[in-house]
């Protein structure tokens, strides 16, 4: 049975810089090799290496939300031009955002900030400092509620989950899911992760649903959270509980985060 992991791995990797430090916790670095049709990822209780590199979408928030300590004086060339401080400010964060962390920084900036899935707007002109004071309480207050909780996490490069489980066309493709029970990607949903303690997440059908709409057919990041949001809406609308799945893409891989099941799922 695998094990939860504390605190997220992909939050402890995100918050290394300033909040959590994994070299402080003892953890170790682990990847299991892939098997087609099994767990190609296992979890451990360690910090994903796959978090590094890319920044995760906490790092782009806490890069642009710096805490306060004083920037070294540089000797600007030329006059940069003064910002328009009659329009609301516009904060882009390059990719979309976890929905878990949308709808955390939604309820925490909600008086003074709109929250888009790829943009924090400011909700009057003039608001930048507090805006920005704010977001940088906020994603401690995120880091710090993660790290007492408990959640399991699946990673894979998008490369790789191509190569192994979407490389045939996509009329011979066999279904793709991600167990959440089991923590592992497989194929033939029929076949594997369909026992009664198994809940799978479709993957294929979020890929198929871009290659109609899009002419792309491939895991991307894009595909990846669609599945993920086929699935919280599946589930509440079947009044069960989501688990608060949720994945983000960094460093090449994509990421699954999710709260550890009940027994009877």
């Amino acid at each position: 049975m695998p094990r939860a992991v504390r605190g997220g791995n992909w939050i402890a990797a995100a918050c290394a810089s300033g909040y959590l430090h994994a070299a402080d916790r003892g953890v170790v670095l682990r990847e299991v090799e892939p098997v087609r049709n099994g767990p190609l990822v296992r979890r451990h209780a360690h910090v994903s290496r796959f978090a590094y590199g890319t920044p995760t979408p906490l790092e782009r928030l806490a890069a642009l939300a710096p805490t306060g300590a004083p920037r070294p004086f540089v000797r600007r060339a030329r006059v940069q031009p003064e910002p328009d401080l009659s329009e609301p400010m516009r904060l882009p964060l390059g990719n979309r955002l976890p929905i878990n962390l949308r709808q955390f920084l939604a309820r925490e900036l909600g008086t003074i900030a709109r929250v888009e899935e790829d943009t924090i707007v400011a909700l009057a002109p003039r608001s930048s400092n507090l805006l920005m004071r704010e977001l940088a309480r906020a994603i401690r207050r995120f880091s710090a509620e993660r790290a007492r909780e408990a959640w399991n996490e699946c990673a894979i490069g998008l490369s790789r989950l191509e190569h192994e489980f979407f490389s045939s066309g996509p009329g011979e493709r066999s279904p793709v899911v991600l167990c959440l029970r089991c923590s592992a990607f497989g194929t033939g949903a029929l076949e594997q992760h369909c026992g009664i303690n198994c809940l799978a997440v479709d993957l294929g059908s979020a890929v198929k649903e871009q290659q109609m709409e899009l002419g792309l057919d491939a895991p991307t990041p894009d595909a990846m959270h669609r599945a993920v949001e086929n699935f919280r809406a599946a589930r509440i609308a079947a009044g069960r509980p989501h688990y608060d799945l949720d994945c983000y893409a960094a460093n090449g891989q994509v990421v699954f985060t999710w709260r550890p099941l009940d027994p009877t799922a």
